[in-house]
């Protein structure tokens, strides 16, 4: 978003939402548009607009002997405890890749909150497995993070919004959020 400048005279609310809800709220039009991961879960009729691809990481306490590792191989991971979050596609989509590729990891815990998350990493308790957006401002010197390949697990972040048209200064608005996230 560096170097667009955003004249937009609106007010915006920012709400977090479960997808499931978000996207009813597209459909209806109780909402003008919002920020989530593409999936097959999507209606045909939304609008989706493709930001970046979200590649998905470990979080390691510092003194795992994995941690110095800028790039982790998902099979350096067997035999450990997972924590994923509980909701959203990011479970799913973990789940898929350890089946496709014969993995025996063990999600252990499942939780609602990123902090959570982060807590049982500090106390050694779990590797966190999630998409590298949600540790961009992790300052945690507790922690590192390491990208996971081998394969690479990545899901893409789109702005969307419903069919509906918006009205001149929301679509304004919208076009100059777009042209900002990319």
């Amino acid at each position: 978003a560096q170097g667009v400048k955003m004249q937009c005279n609106a007010l915006f609310f920012f709400s977090w939402r479960t997808k499931r809800k978000a996207v009813k709220m597209l459909q209806r039009g109780e909402i003008d548009f919002g920020i989530g991961a593409i999936d097959s879960s999507l209606p045909a009729e939304l609008l989706v607009y493709p930001l970046r691809e979200d590649p998905f990481v470990a979080v390691l306490h510092r003194d795992d002997p994995l941690a110095a590792q800028a790039h982790l191989p998902w099979k350096q991971l067997v035999g450990r405890d997972i924590a994923v979050f509980s909701k959203g596609n990011i479970q799913r989509l973990v789940a898929a890749l350890v089946e496709s590729h014969r993995l025996t990891l063990t999600t252990r815990y499942q939780v609602d909150y990123i902090e959570t998350l982060y807590g049982l990493v500090r106390s050694r308790l779990a590797v966190a497995i999630l998409p590298a957006l949600y540790t961009t401002h992790l300052q945690d010197p507790a922690l590192r993070v390491a990208q996971l390949q081998q394969p690479a697990l990545a899901r893409t972040v789109a702005l969307m919004r419903g069919p509906q048209a918006l009205p001149p200064l929301i679509e304004d608005c919208f076009s100059l959020l777009q042209a900002a996230l990319r």
